[in-house]
């Protein structure tokens, strides 16, 4: 069957056709002569017109190199020379010039056209004005270097607010045949909050703090400071649990950043008497193990945060118990509260108490590790998701 004279379209068509689509590409197009002497082009689009400012009268039969300056790289150069000199296909990013002198950065993309011998006759160019993306990437580049000294800068912060927080915990603990001391501190990646304090007040009386700051980094490690500062100038003038923590609000309160607050747990033991005086602010109770019978006894008095309130507005109460050769005062933050397992299913207090009860009997320093075994174990991981934190002491005489 043979074509319908309409549908025939001429060769002078077809190519009036065919550049009149290659106009419309944004992209400048380039066809160079290989078979001339100098490989001059023979054809340019209006997308390289638009691109380069150059008309077609400036440029056919002149080799594209006059869009090369200065600034150009040459090794970028040879590697179009050298694929053209193996007929092969090649694309680069390369500084060209515009005719008014205006630098642009030129992704160009250089194809082969063969005749049936496999002889290459002539050169399709297709180039794209990438100056944009390049700048999006130099700044991104400079955006990234910013960053990564920003990220350096924080990590040394963070290494200085580690050290300060390692700074304010007693690197040794008082002497005395009465008492045994112990703690555990696993503090996470981040800088925490947690810390705690052993002082002796005077001779045989003892105070235990451990203490919360809400948040975490640089500013959780400087009011970690801040607090244990104000918290050791008072508790070395007073065995008055009610009223350090009363002064250490009063010192605290309208200095801290709006919504922070610190949970604090204080206790003096009087080793003379073995009277016990505590005062439970805003943070978890404290527990006796009672190691005779086998005891848990907690140890709670309900006063408010500290730093928070107007000392006007909250009264921080004080309660006493007295304490038996072999009892152990274990102290905790509220990581051991907030342990949850894998079906995600959090510790309950009765397993934490229970737990207690049946290792009553161990010395005070195997109790406090045996229980940060005991919850690693109920969360099936090898660290816990925040500051981990226990202090205590045995009653020995």
């Amino acid at each position: 069957m043979g074509m319908n004279p309409k549908e025939i379209v001429s060769i002078k068509e077809f190519e009036d056709l065919l550049i009149k689509a290659t106009n419309t590409a944004n992209e400048g197009i380039t066809i160079s002569s290989m078979d001339q002497i100098d490989r001059p082009l023979v054809f340019v689009n209006e997308g390289f017109e638009r691109l380069t400012g150059y008309t077609k009268l400036d440029v056919i039969g002149k080799n594209c190199r006059f869009l090369q300056g200065k600034d150009t790289d040459q090794s970028t150069v040879n590697i179009l020379r050298l694929a053209i000199q193996n007929g092969e296909q090649a694309t680069v990013e390369l500084l060209n010039y515009k005719k008014d002198g205006t630098p642009f950065w030129n992704r160009l993309s250089i194809t082969p056209l063969k005749d049936k011998n496999g002889i290459t006759t002539h050169y399709v160019g297709v180039q794209s004005d990438i100056t944009e993306l390049r700048e999006t990437q130099k700044s991104l580049k400079s955006a990234n270097k910013d960053l990564a000294s920003f990220q350096n800068k924080i990590k040394y912060e963070l290494e200085e607010a580690r050290r300060v927080q390692n700074f304010i915990l007693p690197s040794t603990f008082p002497t005395t045949a009465k008492l045994s001391f112990a703690s555990v501190f696993e503090p996470m990646d981040q800088i925490g909050g947690d810390f705690y304090d052993i002082i002796e007040i005077e001779k045989g009386v003892f105070g235990v703090l451990i203490a919360d700051v809400t948040g975490h980094g640089i500013q959780a490690a400087l009011l970690t400071f801040m607090t244990s500062f104000a918290f050791k100038n008072i508790a070395l003038q007073t065995s008055s649990t009610a009223k350090v923590v009363t002064e250490t609000n009063e010192k605290l309160y309208n200095k801290m950043p709006r919504g922070s607050f610190i949970t604090m747990f204080y206790v003096v033991y009087d080793s003379n008497t073995r009277r016990l005086s505590y005062t439970q602010a805003g943070h978890p109770e404290g527990y006796v193990v009672r190691a005779n019978t086998k005891e848990v006894i907690s140890l709670t008095s309900l006063s408010p945060l500290v730093g928070a309130f107007s000392g006007e507005t909250v009264t921080y109460s004080e309660s006493t118990i007295k304490l038996e050769i072999g009892d152990k005062v274990v102290l905790y933050t509220d990581a051991i509260l907030e342990v949850w397992n894998s079906d995600d299913v959090m510790m309950k207090r009765e397993e934490f108490t229970s737990f207690l009860k049946n290792n009553s009997k161990l010395p005070i320093k195997e109790l406090l590790d045996s229980i940060k075994s005991f919850c690693l174990k109920f969360s099936g991981k090898s660290s816990f998701n925040d500051d981990f934190t226990m202090v205590g002491f045995e009653v020995l005489n």
